[in-house]
Parts: C-alpha cells; structure tokens; sequence
C-alpha cells in the first residue's frame, strides 16, 4: 500500500524559495571569491530575484491546479 503525504503549499513555496537563495549565494560567493553570507544573498536575491521567481512560482501553480481540476471531470 502506497501513503500519500500531501505537501503543504506554503512549506513547498518557502523550502523552494530557500533553495533558490542557497543558489544564489553559491554563485555570487564564487563570483566575490568567498562566502557572501545567507543574509546578504537573501537581501540580495529578494530585491534582485523575487518579483520573477514569484511570478513563474504563481503561474507553476495555476497550471497545477487547473490540470487537477481538468483530471477531477
């Protein structure tokens, strides 16, 4: 028997936000030749990064929720 845990949203949204920060601080850390610090990537990323990665997240979802709502007719 297959257990299907349901993901809360807001987790998912917030852990992928996390990992995009994570990439972000990666790349600019190599770039400046050493670790910029979560704090500055995140400052960074947010006014940099987050009005995009919103938008593509928001539209992600809708997709997801209007093939759900096709596959429940």
């Amino acid at each position: 028997m297959t257990i299907r845990q349901k993901t809360d949203p807001l987790d998912e949204l917030f852990r992928s936000q996390q990992e995009e920060i994570n990439k972000y601080k990666w790349i600019e850390s190599e770039k400046a030749g050493r670790d910029i610090g979560w704090e500055r990537a995140a400052e960074e990323w947010m006014r940099n990064c987050f009005p995009k990665w919103k938008h593509h997240r928001w539209q992600e979802l809708i997709r997801e929720a209007d093939r759900k709502a096709q596959s429940r007719n």
